[in-house]
């Protein structure tokens, strides 16, 4: 093992504090999308179907994607492939806003307005895929086998701030006319023109602040494992379930609350941007305290989380009032806080130091494929019955407690 200089270290250390702000940008992003997509799609008088597929077409793009940017970013360096996706971000949310704009005019509707939307979000995650591998992988440049779970406990936890304050941002700006546009309609996508403006920002602090890592031979990619293999199938097949359960609820929460307590749209979206961010804030917590103290096998922390999935999920669906919604959604937190780093961090010790971009960018598939299932299965199922989306994850679980002895073991040694 090649032990580093202290000032190496010291350099490593700010790189890793570095990413984790620009991992909050990126997160932002996201959660912003989430949490005004399905109040736009309702102004538009779109069916929950219909939004939750545009959301799922558009994330299959993550997938695609994903791996090319991972294992370009071996050859080419990250910062390149980070400031691809933040700037693919920002110039695909420009065709969405102006999308949605000549929609809230009526000079496009229907099936065309869809269409015209889903395309500007094709181009968001087939470009702005670029973002997660680049930052994975760098997290996993800047971190020894020890430090690894940590690492990407850290990275996880910069991820929930995002998804905190993405909804924050919305509650707290949607429907104020900040840019006193004459459209009708045109405040619901204020959020989305402010994180526009934020992700600039995140261009220029990348651009001065972030050093280009990549391989130390990165004109021949070599490696004694292959990226993808037999281990990181399974891993990725217990991602998928992880993440796909997550989506569901994430993306059927705001219609769950509307519908189950009569709310408006100005307080669905409030009340949604607050169980969303009790979640992700339980999940900083378990990130940024146990994870950092865990020292054993990564796959342990994916065993740990799902008692706590299935725990959340029974306490939602048999919730009494609305204060213990909040309480499923905490626990649901500190769940998704083991499991996210445990996965990650799995999947980068399962790989070599020379194909770390392809490697995070395989496994980010797992989310993407998630968050693609995740809206489109939750659509359906609710469509049934409102509770449906969340007694459906329960066997799933299981199913991720069978898979896990089946996979070789992951140490830090």
């Amino acid at each position: 093992m090649n032990l580093k200089s202290t000032e190496a270290l010291k350099e490593d250390s700010k790189i890793l504090y570095s990413l984790m702000l620009i991992i909050i940008f990126v997160s932002m992003g996201q959660s912003v999308y989430w949490q005004t997509m399905p109040i736009i799609g309702r102004e538009f008088g779109f069916s929950e179907m219909e939004i939750n597929t545009v959301v799922s077409i558009s994330a299959a793009m993550f997938i695609i994607f994903t791996p090319f940017w991972g294992k370009l970013s071996d050859r080419i360096g990250r910062k390149s492939v980070l400031l691809v996706g933040l700037t693919g971000y920002v110039l695909s949310n420009i065709i969405f806003l102006y999308s949605a704009s000549i929609g809230l005019l009526g000079y496009v509707s229907g099936f065309f307005l869809l269409f015209i939307l889903l395309v500007s979000r094709i181009i968001n995650s087939a470009v702005g895929a670029a973002s997660r591998p680049a930052t994975g992988a760098y997290v996993a440049d800047v971190t020894s086998l020890e430090e690894r779970s940590s690492g990407m406990g850290k990275f996880g936890a910069a991820n929930n701030i995002g998804t905190i304050l993405g909804p924050v941002l919305v509650g707290s700006i949607i429907g104020i006319n900040i840019f006193n546009s004459k459209i009708e309609g045109f405040a619901l996508l204020t959020p989305l023109i402010v994180m526009s403006f934020l992700m600039i920002v995140a261009i220029f602090f990348v651009l001065l602040f972030l050093p280009n890592k990549k391989n130390a031979d990165s004109n021949e990619i070599s490696s004694e494992r292959p990226a993808l293999d037999k281990n990181l199938k399974m891993l990725i097949s217990i991602g998928v379930i992880v993440f796909t359960s997550f989506a569901i609820v994430q993306s059927v929460t705001a219609y769950y609350i509307q519908d189950r307590f009569s709310l408006t749209l100005d307080e669905t979206a409030r009340s949604t941007a607050l169980l969303l961010g009790t979640m992700a804030l339980m999940a900083i917590v378990s990130q940024l305290t146990f994870v950092q103290r865990f020292k054993g096998s990564p796959l342990e922390l994916i065993k740990y989380s799902i008692p706590l999935f299935i725990l959340s999920s029974l306490i939602i669906v048999f919730s009494p009032s609305y204060t213990f919604i909040y309480f499923g959604m905490a626990i649901m937190g500190l769940a998704m806080g083991l499991a996210s780093p445990g996965y990650t961090s799995a999947a980068s010790l399962n790989a070599d130091p020379n194909n770390q971009g392809a490697a995070v960018g395989l496994a980010m598939v797992a989310p993407g494929l998630g968050f693609t299932l995740g809206p489109f299965l939750s659509g359906l199922l609710y469509s049934i019955s409102i509770n449906l989306p969340f007694l459906f994850i329960l066997p799933l679980f299981f199913v991720v407690l069978f898979i896990l002895p089946k996979l070789n073991p992951i140490t830090t040694n």
